[in-house]
């Protein structure tokens, strides 16, 4: 019996993870004002204009913070009194319908193109949900970074992956967990551009195991990694072909050790390298072809410059900083699509044991399994002979130890804020309850306006990137939806969900724990918290929008896509109803 056959319902499974994510964000981008919820939230009604015709789509659990949870739909045409069912397939094509009925006429002949991105994302998530039939739960840093079966909680297309054939995702995707050696090219030092802002790359490079004495190198040469789809890519290009008719540019091939992908396609990991790698790769996820600016490169390495310089994490956060790169500089081009990133790697050898990104913790479980976050919580309870409500209200409170209360601190000393979404932010969970937290990514910085001229007398090189720079009411905004609604609101309704805590509860203890800074800080930090708690609506990345709009969000003046106002949930809470619900007997 083939891995496909011992799993019928993985296309089923496929289709409802994809109507799950496009209700999801349809529903908070398109239709916040016409659909119809149920009086007792267990359904919603959708009306569409481009048929005479609605949808009627069960809820079996209503989230204040995140997507609702999702049952059987059904279709009710103008005229007829009969609910028909209506299966997956027919209402995601009716919904992306309805979404170009909804926008500007303009937008209305990307429709295919969005259609296929949505089929080629339910392609992705079935091979994945096959993929990962029978695998052990992830245990640490590497299993739960190849853990995203699902992809993006609130997106769209959340596995659409534009450039990439079968054989190349299975050689080279998270999911598949592929190791592979890097290719290396030589280049005349003429061609390269480098920064560190301590080793220097040549030294990084010696660090790569197995790569000691492979290559003889020129006096006049640099060595120069790329991922191997990069470099399928680069042999194709004239201008690449052209420096190596001459000589200036080599290709070396594969050597060193191998490595594997993280939870980002185009950033790899080896488990005795010291640096993860992050490259230039011709592939749209999502939203961006994942190409790196010359901007990130300059980013990651004066960060990690000026972050030397305070005192900027404790025992409970640590920042991974990027703190080098290497690039080819080509005529006419800003980018070359040479790009590499060194990126710190403290999750060597058994270090990486109970580490996990956010976003595996706060996934939907795969068919036949309970939530991975939920099983943890239940274990941590057994072991410490508590009940798992107890122990889910402990969990709660030392994740914002280690995530919310470092990030405030941070933006409340020194003007930094991060965009320490799911992705971006993980756990150590080895000791059952949150221990640390670590953020990554050298694309998620912002400085306030009122903190750059301390920041610059200590690194000058920050003058130089005014993209970084913004106004506090602009970081409140932007950093409400990477930590808050993309993060935390995650955390509270994967609890609620899995029937550890109620949402309710749990926005109350973030509400109290963002009044405790709002007094405790003076700062940007403390602005950020009073903002969180009284804001009546909160911005939001619209990815429906900008996915709709065929819109590459890096391509953009701010490099982001799409914004609009949510409700917010934290302002909204009312602790008096928290305590009478509280006080109702079992």
């Amino acid at each position: 019996m083939s891995l496909q056959q011992s799993i019928p319902c993985a296309a089923t499974a496929a289709q409802t993870a994809s109507l799950q994510a496009l209700l999801s964000t349809y529903l908070r981008e398109m239709a916040p004002g016409s659909a119809v919820l149920a009086g007792d939230r267990s359904a919603v009604e959708i009306p569409l204009s481009h048929i005479p015709a609605r949808l009627r789509v069960r809820i079996t659990y209503f989230s204040a913070t995140g997507p609702h949870r999702f049952g059987p739909a059904q279709i009710l045409f103008d005229g007829s009194s009969t609910w028909h069912s209506a299966p997956p397939v027919q209402v995601l094509t009716l919904i992306a319908q309805e979404c170009f009925t909804r926008l500007n006429s303009r937008d209305a002949g990307q429709l295919p193109e969005f259609l296929r991105g949505l089929f080629n994302s339910n392609a992705g998530i079935e091979q994945n949900l096959v993929r990962h039939a029978g695998t052990p739960e992830p245990d640490g840093f590497l299993s739960a970074e190849q853990a995203l079966t699902f992809g993006h909680w609130l997106h769209p297309t959340p596995k659409s992956r534009d450039g990439l054939t079968n054989w190349q995702q299975t050689a080279y995707a998270p999911e598949y967990a592929g190791e592979f050696r890097l290719t290396y090219f030589t280049a005349d030092k003429t061609l390269v551009t480098e920064g560190s802002a301590n080793q220097t790359p040549a030294d990084m490079l010696r660090q790569i195991p197995g790569l000691g004495g492979v290559f003889r190198l020129r006096p006049d040469e640099v060595l120069i990694p790329a991922h191997p789809l990069q470099a399928q890519m680069l042999r194709l290009d004239p201008q690449v072909q052209a420096l190596m008719a001459t000589g200036r540019l080599r290709d070396l091939g594969e050597a060193g050790c191998t490595f594997t992908a993280t939870s980002s396609l185009r950033t790899l990991y080896a488990a005795n390298c010291p640096w993860m790698l992050k490259f230039s790769v011709p592939v749209r996820l999502t939203n961006s072809l994942r190409v790196t600016k010359q901007n990130e490169l300059e980013t990651g390495v004066l960060m990690a410059r000026l972050l030397k310089h305070l005192d900027a994490v404790g025992p409970r956060f640590r920042i991974l900083n990027d703190p080098a790169y290497l690039t080819l500089t080509l005529p006419g081009r800003r980018e070359s699509g040479f790009e590499v990133i060194f990126r710190d790697n403290p999750f060597t050898g058994a270090a990486g044991k109970g580490i996990y990104n956010l976003a595996a913790l706060t996934a939907d479980p795969l068919p036949g399994r309970g939530p991975l976050l939920a099983s943890l919580i239940q274990q941590a309870a057994a072991e410490r002979g508590e009940a798992p409500a107890e122990t889910a209200r402990l969990w709660f409170e030392a994740y914002l130890t280690c995530m919310l209360d470092p990030v405030l601190d941070l933006y409340d000393r020194y003007g930094i804020a991060l965009e320490a979404h799911q992705q971006n932010s993980l756990l150590d969970l080895s000791t059952g309850l949150p221990s640390r937290g670590f953020y990554r990514d050298n694309q998620g910085y912002f400085i306030a306006e009122d903190a750059l001229p301390r920041l610059s007398a200590l690194e000058p090189s920050l003058a130089q990137q005014p993209a970084l720079v913004y106004p506090r009411a602009r970081i409140n905004e932007r950093m409400a939806y990477y930590l808050v609604i993309n993060q935390i609101f995650a955390v509270i309704r994967r609890l609620g969900c899995d029937g550890l805590a109620p949402e309710p509860d749990l926005l109350l203890q973030l509400r109290r724990r963002l009044t405790t800074a709002a007094s405790r800080l003076s700062g940007a930090g403390a602005d950020f918290a009073r903002y969180l708690l009284t804001a009546p609506a909160l911005s939001a990345k619209a990815n429906l929008l900008t996915r709709a709009r065929n819109v590459d969000e890096l391509e953009t003046q701010a490099q982001e896509g799409l914004f609009l106002q949510m409700p917010n949930p934290i302002a909204a809470v009312q602790p008096q109803h928290v305590q009478e619900r509280n006080d109702v007997p079992a």
